[in-house]
């Protein structure tokens, strides 16, 4: 069963662009529970497209921050989507949120989820 979160993409703290890996971020429903985060695989639909991404779902605990945040980064596209309506749908939790004691540590394990779902997705 996948899990399915729609919203418009509203700026974050812009952690992800400053890092190398930007991200859309939408608001997180009230239906979200501890057990649903995690980090995974997913399909994110703008419009009448489907484009590929690594969702983080969760608080970003490297940063301390909370409350829990959607946020992915989008494989194949690098468009300016703020205010646009978008829907998420997290096909495979393939990791727990982590909290990693160096932002060096953080990017280089930011990377291996890009690289595994690039493998995922065929890309």
């Amino acid at each position: 069963m996948f899990l399915t979160i729609k919203g418009k993409v509203k700026a974050g703290k812009r952690r992800g662009r400053k890092l190398g890996f930007p991200t859309i971020n939408i608001p997180v429903p009230k239906k979200i529970k501890k057990k649903d985060w995690g980090i995974y695989f997913s399909l994110v639909r703008i419009g009448d497209k489907i484009y590929p991404g690594v969702t983080h779902l969760g608080p970003v605990k490297t940063f301390s921050l909370r409350p829990a945040t959607c946020e992915t980064h989008l494989l194949a596209v690098r468009h300016n989507l703020y205010h646009r309506l978008v829907e998420k749908r997290l096909i495979f939790r393939f990791r727990e949120v982590e909290r990693f004691p160096s932002i060096r540590q953080l990017k280089k394990q930011i990377k291996k989820d890009i690289k595994a779902a690039r493998k995922f997705f065929g890309l």
